[in-house]
């Protein structure tokens, strides 16, 4: 879809001007880099801050010393926001003519793909650019370039069903939201309005907020007093080290996995415990954003984890979320390996957990992927992320290059999906139906080499096959998706089978060849669970 890159300094100003109004835009905080996708329309909103000085176009133009003349192919009311002499670099989607930029700016309009162009006055080519590109420009004379500030009028869309429509409240009457804090009270305050402006005002009762604390920070604990008429409850949790350790993780600096793996289960259990209406809950740390649809997606999953025994999770984190790789914000997609990063567990699962004695003393999150919980079973998350995480400080390696590269860049969800409608029911289909489709997308798709699958555009689909962890590591690098392994399967990966979208708009499929030989020979109704754990 096409988006508008916006300056966050313009944030606050824009989101009271443009409240009542549809276009799809990008904002990208300059700061954190966080990008989240939202729907804004006309009528036209104020001219933003531009990427570059455009306050006056005409005198741009006479400062062009001899090059190229531009002035013919700037309209003055054009739709697209434009920069002289200005070329964005990569993540095209095609070439083709054009008369003149406004003409260009319209058929940009028409490709629901494209974000950004690129016009070149001498040979009148408009290059039609996915909206990542605005973020690369280059100075070249003779090109202009631009995003899109309005597009093209569509039909409404119908009103999607709320939280307060009879009958959609959250399985059993309540789904509880837990917040594991520490000691970032700042942290913590963002995540509770985020939270609360996302929770629907008639339906507040239904989502209660639980406040796990660990220790006594003074900060924290003045947080949570000034939202105490928000929380249900607020429980503290202190450390108590009985000297007992995981081998090889006896030294002292793995000391605080030991208290978080004991607080989160602590938390988990004491929820659990509040009230026996409490059947399903979320689960999140103190440095998460959510999206306005957050509570319906995990209204709806509370549902399929209950119908569905293939299923011991959802999460609203994808591992390959970022912008560039992901595009279709009602896909949901199955991994087995667990996501975590705002995640649901039932209290099922939990009853499970205590009854096998299988929580562990240290690395929660890790367990959570080891055969004795998952137990050969998958977690549900959405394409396009339903949480950002803005910690960048904190006890694991989300700092330093791991932030900047895979959570920094993390594309949340800001135009909302009715997730409880009949349609979003049915992509959250059974793993029969998963299986299948998964086949017949393998076999389907076209053999192809690391480079034709990162040029492959909108309507084709790659297939590139990995023959164990290094080679898929390698790939994985290349193409700038998360490379970790997990318990012999690669994170976002399902039976060996990690998908995301070009830069083009192409689909690309990353499979292990144990799983392209299922597709290929197997019987319809095996389904991918008869692939071995991958090496």
């Amino acid at each position: 879809a096409s988006m508008l890159i916006f300056n966050v300094s313009m944030y606050v100003k824009l989101e009271e001007e443009f409240k009542a109004q549809p276009t799809r835009v990008l904002f990208v905080d300059s700061s954190s880099k966080r990008k989240t996708m939202v729907e804004r329309p006309p009528p036209r909103p104020p001219e933003p801050q531009k990427m570059h000085n455009m306050e006056n176009i005409d005198a741009r133009e006479t400062k062009n010393n001899g090059n190229v003349e531009n002035k013919g192919n700037i309209l003055e009311n054009t739709s697209c926001d434009q920069e002289i002499n200005i070329d964005f670099f990569g993540s095209d989607i095609k070439g083709t003519s054009a008369e003149n930029f406004g003409e260009c700016c319209s058929l940009c309009q028409q490709n629901r793909l494209c974000g950004a162009f690129s016009f070149v006055v001498a040979d009148k080519s408009c290059w039609l650019k996915r909206p990542d590109a605005a973020l690369r420009p280059s100075n070249k004379d003779g090109v202009n370039s631009g995003k899109i500030v309005e597009r093209l009028p569509k039909p409404p869309a119908p009103a999607p069903k709320s939280l307060s429509d009879p009958g959609k409240l959250p399985s059993g009457g309540f789904i509880p939201v837990l917040i594991i804090t520490y000691n970032r009270p700042r942290y913590l305050r963002r995540t509770l309005e985020s939270i609360l402006k996302a929770i629907p005002e008639e339906q507040s009762s239904a989502f209660p907020i639980i406040v796990s604390q660990q220790g006594n920070h003074k900060g924290v604990s003045n947080v949570i007093k000034e939202f105490q008429n928000k929380i249900r409850k607020h429980l503290r949790f202190e450390y108590k080290d009985n000297g007992k350790r995981q081998k090889g993780y006896e030294a002292a600096n793995w000391l605080a996995y030991y208290k978080m793996t004991s607080h989160y289960g602590f938390a988990i259990k004491s929820t659990f415990d509040l009230d026996s209406r409490y059947k399903h809950l979320i689960v999140m740390e103190d440095d998460l954003d959510v999206a306005p649809d957050f509570f319906e997606f995990f209204t709806m999953a509370s549902g399929v984890l209950d119908s569905d025994e293939t299923l011991y999770c959802a999460s609203a984190w994808n591992d390959n979320g970022m912008a560039p790789l992901v595009k279709d914000n009602r896909a949901l997609k199955r991994t087995e390996v667990f996501p975590g990063l705002g995640w649901m567990i039932s209290k099922n699962l939990w009853d499970e957990i205590e009854r096998d004695n299988t929580w562990p003393l240290a690395f929660w999150d890790e367990a959570m992927r080891e055969p004795q919980i998952r137990k050969g079973r998958s977690c549900l998350y959405p394409e396009v992320n339903r949480v950002y995480t803005f910690g960048s400080q904190g006890n694991s390696q989300a700092g330093g290059t791991w932030w900047r590269q895979f959570l920094e860049p993390i594309l949340l969800n800001g135009d909302p999906v009715p997730w409880l409608e009949i349609e979003a029911r049915q992509a959250a289909r059974g793993k029969q139906a998963y299986d299948a489709e998964l086949r017949e997308s393998i076999l389907k798709a076209q053999s192809s080499n690391l480079q034709q699958a990162k040029e492959s555009i909108e309507g084709h689909t790659s297939l590139v096959v990995f023959n164990g962890v290094k080679e898929f590591q390698k790939m994985a690098k290349q193409l700038q998706i998360l490379h970790e392994y997990k318990e012999g399967r690669p994170r976002a990966g399902y039976c060996g089978v990690v998908e995301f979208w070009s830069p083009g708009g192409g689909r690309i499929i990353l499979a292990h060849t144990d799983t392209v030989n299922w597709a290929k020979t197997s019987s319809r109704d095996k389904g991918c669970d008869t692939v071995s754990k991958l090496k």
